[in-house]
Parts: C-alpha cells; sequence; structure tokens
C-alpha cells in the first residue's frame, strides 16, 4: 500500500496489542490522525487515540435508542451468535462490553450463567435493572475476576473500540479456566463487497476512523492479524468465520454476497467475522 509522503515510514507508536515497539504509518485519516501497521501482528491501530473520558461518553442513552426499533432482527441475530457456544467446556459465562444485556439475556436463558462488564454507565445500570444478574461498569481488568473464574468469556464487537486490545486480552486468558472457550467478534478489514458497496452508495471510499464517528473503531482487523493477536496472547484458534450480524436489507445483501466470496476464498470476507478459540496453558 502507498504512505503519503508527509507519512513517516516508521513510527514509535508501539502496538498496544502484541506491544512491538515501532510500527509503520500506512494512512491518513481525517482529525490529524494516522493509521499505523504492527510488523508483528499486523493490527491496524489510530493514533493518537481519544482518551478513555471521551469513549465512554459515547455510548449514552442516546447512542441505544437506535436500537429499539431494531429489537426483534437484534433478537435474531443474538440468537444466531449462539451456536458460537455449542459444546462450551461450562455455564459461566462472562459477556465483556454486554452494552444492555442482550447477549446475556438469550445465553441465561440458554442456561449459562452470566455476568457482564460494560464501559458505559447508562448501558450497565439497564443491564443489571433487566437481568438482575452482576454487570461491572468500566473496562475488563478493573473487575477483578479471580483467575480461571469462567468457562466462556465472549467480546462481541468490543476489541476495535478498547485502547488496550492486548491487556483485554490478556485477563480474558487469566479469567477463564485451562481449555475455556473465548469468542470474538470485530469488524473485518478484508472485505472488498463492503468497500465496494460503501463507494457505490456514498461516492467516496470509507474512512477507517473519523473523530466525530457515532462508533470508535481505534483497531483494524483482518483474519490473519486477529488470529496472531489471539496467538500472542496464549489462544489456540479453533476456526475464523463471518459473524451473523447483518441487520437491514442493504447490510444483509452484502453479507450474503461477502459469505459466498469467503467460502471460494475459504477466509472470512464478510463486513465481520468471529474467532472460537481455547485458552492455551496451565491455570
Amino acid at each position: 500500500m502507498s504512505v503519503a509522503p508527509c507519512l513517516p515510514a516508521l513510527a514509535e507508536c508501539g502496538c498496544r496489542v502484541c506491544g512491538t515497539e515501532v510500527t509503520t504509518a500506512v494512512r491518513r485519516e481525517p482529525g490529524g490522525h494516522v493509521l499505523h501497521e504492527c510488523g508483528t501482528c499486523g493490527v491496524w491501530s489510530v493514533w493518537p487515540s481519544p482518551p478513555l473520558d471521551r469513549l465512554r461518553a459515547g455510548y449514552g442513552e442516546s447512542y441505544y435508542a437506535a436500537w429499539d426499533g431494531e429489537a426483534r432482527a437484534r433478537l435474531r441475530m443474538w440468537r444466531r451468535r449462539l451456536r458460537f457456544l455449542r459444546g462450551a467446556p461450562g455455564r459461566a459465562l462472562l459477556d465483556v462490553g454486554c452494552a444492555r444485556g442482550d447477549f446475556l439475556e438469550v445465553a441465561k436463558a440458554a442456561g449459562f450463567e452470566v455476568q457482564g462488564t460494560e464501559l458505559s454507565p447508562h448501558a450497565a445500570a439497564r443491564a443489571r435493572a433487566r437481568l438482575g444478574v452482576p454487570v461491572h461498569c468500566g473496562e475488563l481488568a478493573e473487575a477483578r475476576f479471580g483467575s480461571g473464574s469462567f468457562a466462556v468469556v465472549t467480546l462481541w464487537h468490543v476489541l476495535e473500540h478498547v485502547l488496550h486490545p492486548g491487556r483485554a486480552l490478556a485477563e480474558a486468558h487469566r479469567i477463564l479456566e485451562p481449555g475455556g472457550r473465548l469468542v470474538v467478534a470485530v469488524p473485518n478489514r478484508a472485505c472488498p463487497l463492503f468497500r465496494a458497496a460503501y463507494r457505490a452508495a456514498r461516492g467516496r471510499k470509507p474512512h477507517l476512523y473519523h473523530p466525530d464517528d457515532r462508533e470508535q473503531h481505534l483497531y483494524h482487523w483482518e483474519p490473519r492479524s486477529l488470529a496472531r493477536a489471539l496467538g500472542h496472547a496464549g489462544f489456540d484458534v479453533v476456526r475464523t468465520t463471518p459473524d451473523p450480524c447483518a441487520i437491514g436489507a442493504a447490510k444483509v445483501a452484502v453479507d450474503l454476497a461477502g459469505r459466498l466470496h469467503s467460502a471460494l476464498a475459504r477466509a472470512p470476507r464478510t463486513a465481520a467475522m468471529v474467532a472460537v478459540a481455547h485458552r492455551r496453558g496451565a491455570s
């Protein structure tokens, strides 16, 4: 990929996924932000990243208002995602970034003993009130769960938003029992059909970061970089597949085309993907 001449060839920003000290600047984004690629894990990250308080403020009550009109479609989505829990080694489940508790509710109905963490005070309070289950408001490490507390940890579209994905994965490894299951969903940068559809609909290529975006994607993944990040954190990846999360006719159409492309490429080429992994090592 060509890099604008004004971008430095290398930058000592450091990778917050695997710890590599020097990354390569690959793309300029609005607001003076630059995307850097890690030469070790391959993840693209935004630099500089916004402060935690700004990220938290973006997920107030107004953010979730749009979900109310999609309630039925979202319920079907969460039920589809339950298939990634089949054959789980136990029933104790933690959903990191649980929002208002939609997946917790579905997993609880399926027989799991559920807890959650959530950065948004509004969403965490809503989840606790709805379900009557423990939901920690804050980052995962701040909850201070005991080592090996859970058989399953899920992160549904969380790693692209957190300030330190490497720390989140390390903590997930610590709180999972040996052989425990990790389920991670993230947007997929390797989705040419989405980029083509976006350009056709809006007349321009999609940006990967904008400081005014409704959702702040600080990290950008493709199948190989996600697998490397999970491996670095002590997980063995079992499979990586398309994420069945598309809602709305246009997105569903692009998703179906992406699934056909995925089958031909033998790798996810949909707009989002899910990795299922097992915790490696003794407790």
